[in-house]
């Protein structure tokens, strides 16, 4: 049995019904915006995040040593503390030095010497991709001496002697070059060692 309305009844309830209809439809579009601006808010949120992480990534690993060793192979100006600047190309990193080029000569230069690094455009570093190799500047000066080279030697305040290497231990023994003399430098007092390339002809 159907409900019957009083005059006029009807019509006034199927108005409301209708108002609340259009009403809940009003609500439900902005509930929409709403979702879509948060989202949108949400995302440029996770961008910007996203994007302190990588410039934070970038500065912990933009150091002398990771772009020394995003520089091999490449050629680049290192500034020294004995305020040299010389243009070489990065051949290769020991555990406590670079090895580098130039046309004349090897050279190989304790990492702490080095404080500044200049390339010609930006070097992506991947410390994670970086094993430290094996060998020392010790190392290297021991291998002088075995294959009796003359070599050139960098001391702590810019001082230089050439010679060649006789022994090493706590320190080294270099016959100075021309002369009798025989120098003893402790080695943490050598900085650089270069090696004229025509010795290997």
């Amino acid at each position: 049995m159907n409900a019957t309305w009083p005059e006029g009844e009807e019509g006034k309830e199927r108005s409301e019904t209708s108002l609340g209809a259009s009403h809940l439809g009003a609500g439900g579009a902005e509930g929409a915006d709403r979702f879509v601006a948060d989202a949108r808010g949400d995302e440029a949120v996770a961008l910007a995040r996203r994007s302190r992480w990588a410039r934070h990534m970038v500065e912990e690993s933009t150091t002398v040593l990771a772009t020394l060793q995003a520089s091999v192979g490449q050629e680049v100006f290192l500034t020294l503390t004995s305020t040299e600047r010389i243009g070489v190309e990065v051949s290769a990193l020991g555990e406590d030095y670079v090895q580098v080029r130039t046309a004349t000569s090897l050279r190989w230069i304790r990492l702490a010497c080095v404080i500044a690094v200049e390339t010609a455009s930006a070097l992506a570093a991947d410390p994670g991709a970086f094993d430290p190799p094996e060998g020392l500047l010790v190392e290297v000066l021991e291998d002088l001496v075995a294959d009796e080279l003359q070599v050139t030697l960098g001391l702590a305040g810019g001082a230089r002697l050439t010679g060649f290497a006789i022994s090493v231990g706590a320190a080294i023994r270099l016959q100075i070059s021309d002369t009798a003399n025989l120098a003893v430098i402790d080695i943490e007092n050598i900085e650089m060692i270069l090696l004229p390339l025509h010795q290997r002809n």
